[in-house]
């Protein structure tokens, strides 16, 4: 497929009836239609981080939190709390505990974000952010708005005289708080911060200080983290250890994580140990608050055999938050049992946090240390290697990943002449990768691009493409664009600023904007010919014939695309003849000349086969049903629709069985078939609310 090549039908321009680079259903030609805008959902999201396996109660937090939650059922107003207090002392434990506690009382949703306040790539993307909510309460991602402004209104309306209760993590501004506010209705929201945003009062928010832990609630949290007596033994030093770590529990966990294993190894050592760390901080430094969290970790870190310091320390060089036994594996360059057994020491020692479906993650205070000891205890050489081996992994990943889902289309970047053996048995498996990897993915195409790494920046935009075409996220889609079109351009590549040029266009004529991907896409075609790059001249014009349609120009498409057939007959390319194929019978069908796009889509299908190229069958498919119903031959249809479905459930294609299942329901209330047309229905509904990727206990590591 060429890279403008969209497998996939995009959400339907409802002016044109174009769905852009893919099968077009002209408007009005299906009877009795019904607007399936939004999808239903089928369950209420409950989305809240992990909390500590251990938790010391904090009563007077709880009540004060209980007495909110029932005064919102009582007058139904919306209520915000804002969590203050420094870092570790346990803000996001408290919220998610009494969140998880009260979930009944918010049947319409418990839903969390990291606002990402107090990292070196924060904040998060308020639009990122309200896109994720939209899904998590059934939005369908075709009709996600694509602006922020947008988004913030189909917020406010989907939570509208909802209860929703919110965890907004790591705030670091009130306007981060305020970009996410929902409708009116007795919602809960939560938001943790280390600062004091005053502007939030003026909001009516209310403030609750999370100190740290009176000195006896703080013994008791290391006598359960112990499961022993030695608080009882020895209070003094029991005494003396909470002191030093300053009463919060995240420095209490990591100090005594590693007491839990060495059961005979008094209190007085370890307290003995920190006191020695402290004493080698500068004067200025206080010795409550994050300074004594700092030497904490630093006396943990020294107690660790030597690869898993190393590996402590190589993490916080990450670009992404989020890691995975491979990840972890490609920085050390070592075996993934090897690499299991390293992680499992830095979770037992609190240094790394275990997350659902294999993931681990560092505390965002854990994370600067462990930049600092690389800094101070890595090779400089040997940190950038690491680095690199990570680079190399993510990006054979995500091609690995997307050849899985476009077996068939052709590449400019070089990194597909060495993929490894497939990593991935199914298209649906690639995809649930992409998925959990997506915002680790955004990072390394921003550090890429800082790091002067260009090759592999755009490289590894071209190799989202396919993602992106099937579960698009237009915010995150452009500026991952943009990022690597620079990276192209620094390097001064014709033929790799065309590629991006390629990826620009497409992403623009998803979002319904044609002219400006025109644009694009005669940018890229004077760039193919600058590189003497034939394919990708072909590329940029079936890009350019895609543009015509979609502003309803068939005439000037079939130029365009008898010109690209050209070529890929000349360079004896098959698929590419399928394709143009394809295209053509779109433009006829457009024309009204419905004979002759039937004949263009039977002989589309003879290459595109299920075995081979399910997506490009699907979307010829769906391009001979549209055409069929546009010929007035419903009977005809049927089948084509009903081939859909079935292919759309194997690979899990959401809109293409939504879709399907939405035309054969209105061919069965055309025949009178008003039972069967409801179930059909049903069944497009659900499958538009569908979440974007499994549940996780769904998901298996690749």
């Amino acid at each position: 497929m060429l890279p403008h090549e969209s497998e996939r039908r995009a959400p339907v321009d409802g002016e044109a009836g174009v769905a852009h680079g893919g099968a077009l259903i002209q408007a009005g030609a299906i009877p009795g239609s019904l607007d399936l805008g939004t999808g239903r959902s089928v369950a209420m999201p409950h989305r809240l981080p992990m909390p500590p396996r251990i938790f010391t109660d904090r009563e007077p937090e709880f009540h004060r939190l209980n007495v909110l939650q029932h005064e919102i059922a009582r007058e139904g107003h919306g209520r915000t709390m804002v969590l203050t207090g420094t870092g570790g002392v346990g803000k996001t434990a408290l919220a998610t505990h009494f969140l998880d506690a009260v979930a009944e009382h918010f049947p319409d949703g418990v839903l969390h974000t990291d606002l990402q306040g107090f990292i070196e790539t924060g904040p998060a993307d308020p639009s990122e952010v309200l896109g994720s909510f939209l899904r998590a309460l059934g939005v369908r991602p075709g009709s996600v708005p694509t602006t922020f402004a947008a988004r913030a209104e189909a917020f406010r309306d989907h939570t509208h005289g909802k209860r929703v209760a919110f965890l907004l993590d790591n705030a670091a501004t009130a306007a981060q708080v305020r970009a996410l506010a929902p409708g009116r209705g007795p919602h809960l929201i939560l938001v943790t911060t280390r600062l004091r945003p005053a502007g939030l009062r003026l909001d009516g928010a209310e403030y609750l200080d999370i100190r740290p832990l009176g000195e006896i609630e703080a013994i008791e949290l290391v006598a359960r983290l112990l499961g022993d007596e030695r608080t009882h033994t020895d209070p003094s030093s029991a005494r003396a250890l909470v002191g030093l770590c300053g009463r919060l529990p995240l420095a209490l966990r990591v100090a005594v994580s590693g007491l839990t294993l060495r059961p005979h190894q008094p209190l007085s050592r370890l307290v003995s140990c920190l006191a020695e760390e402290g004493s080698e901080r500068p004067a200025r430094f206080s010795r409550t608050g994050e300074s004594s969290v700092e030497d904490v970790f630093t006396a943990s870190y020294r107690q660790l055999s030597a690869p898993a310091r190393r590996l402590h320390r190589l993490l916080g060089l990450l670009p992404g938050r989020d890691l995975t036994v491979e990840v972890a594996s490609a920085l050390l360059s070592t075996e993934p049992s090897e690499t299991e057994d390293l992680l499992d020491h830095l979770v037992t020692a609190d240094l790394l946090e275990r997350l659902p479906q294999g993931r681990f993650r560092q505390h965002d205070l854990i994370r600067p240390h462990a930049r600092s000891r690389a800094i101070e205890d890595e090779p400089a050489e040997e940190a950038e290697a690491a680095l690199d081996r990570v680079l190399e992994y993510y990006l054979t990943t995500t091609a690995s990943a997307d050849r899985t889902l476009n077996p068939g289309r052709w590449h400019l970047a070089p990194v597909y002449e060495r993929l490894p053996k497939q990593r991935f048995p199914s298209e649906l498996r690639a995809v649930e990768w992409l998925e959990a990897e997506l915002e680790t993915l955004q990072a390394i195409v921003r550090f890429s691009a800082s790091t002067d790494r260009h090759s592999t920046c755009w490289q590894l935009c071209e190799a989202l493409l396919g993602f992106f075409l099937l579960r698009e996220r237009s915010g995150t889609w452009e500026r991952i664009c943009e990022i690597g079109a620079a990276s192209a351009r620094a390097l001064d590549d014709p033929a790799a600023q065309a590629m991006m040029s390629t990826v620009l266009a497409t992403r623009h004529l998803h979002a319904h904007e044609p002219d400006r991907a025109a644009e694009l896409n005669e940018s890229a075609l004077g760039l193919w010919r600058r590189a003497e790059h034939t394919l990708g001249q072909a590329s940029s014009l079936e890009g350019l014939g895609v543009c015509e349609l979609a502003r309803g120009r068939p005439v000037q498409a079939r130029t365009h695309f008898e010109s690209a057939l050209a070529i890929h007959t000349r360079l004896g390319r098959n698929r590419g003849i399928a394709l143009m194929l394809r295209r053509l019978g779109e433009t006829n069908r457009d024309l009204g000349e419905h004979e002759s796009a039937i004949d263009y889509f039977h002989r589309a299908l003879e290459f595109f086969t299920e075995e081979e190229e399910t997506f490009a069958r699907i979307g010829v498919l769906m391009g001979l049903a549209t055409t069929k119903l546009a010929a007035a031959d419903p009977a005809g249809a049927k089948p084509a629709l009903e081939d859909v479905l079935r292919l759309s459930e194997r690979v899990s294609t959401r809109l293409e069985k939504a879709d399907s299942h939405a035309m054969l329901a209105d061919l069965a209330e055309s025949e009178a078939r008003i039972g069967e047309a409801h179930d059909l229905l049903d069944a497009a509904l659900s499958a538009y609310a569908e979440p974007l990727s499994p549940e996780p206990n769904e998901r298996v590591r690749s």
